[in-house]
């Protein structure tokens, strides 16, 4: 049975992105979000070396969820194999960057997939 982990991946207090997330062998299948963001969505980049990152895409359109705040985010996993590291922007409706007023700690939830 897959083991489910959390991680950790902060975005600084006056920035729009996080940290990244080391995935590994594993996929991010969901997220947990601190109660304040004030960003209206996040966006899911990915990387493969850690240095450049590049906006996770489907049919054409960048992934994006909704910052709910004090929420738990389900992903579909799919989207995310192969990704060695992700990491969130924080964005507004039309996807422009959002500067954070204050540090926010997201927390994403990762497991193998079989």
């Amino acid at each position: 049975m897959a083991q489910v982990k959390q991680g950790r991946v902060v975005t600084p207090s006056g920035q729009s992105q996080s940290s990244a997330c080391l995935l590994g062998t594993e996929t991010l299948v969901g997220l947990y979000t601190p109660a304040a963001l004030d960003a209206a969505q996040l966006k899911i980049q990915a990387s493969h070396d850690g240095a450049g990152f590049v906006d996770v895409m489907d049919d054409g359109a960048a992934v994006t969820v909704s910052a709910d705040t004090s929420a738990y985010i389900a992903l579909n996993a799919a989207k995310f194999l192969g990704a060695a590291q992700v990491r969130f922007v924080h964005v507004d409706g039309a996807g422009a960057p959002v500067a954070e007023a204050a540090e926010r700690v997201l927390r994403p939830v990762f497991r193998t997939f079989e």
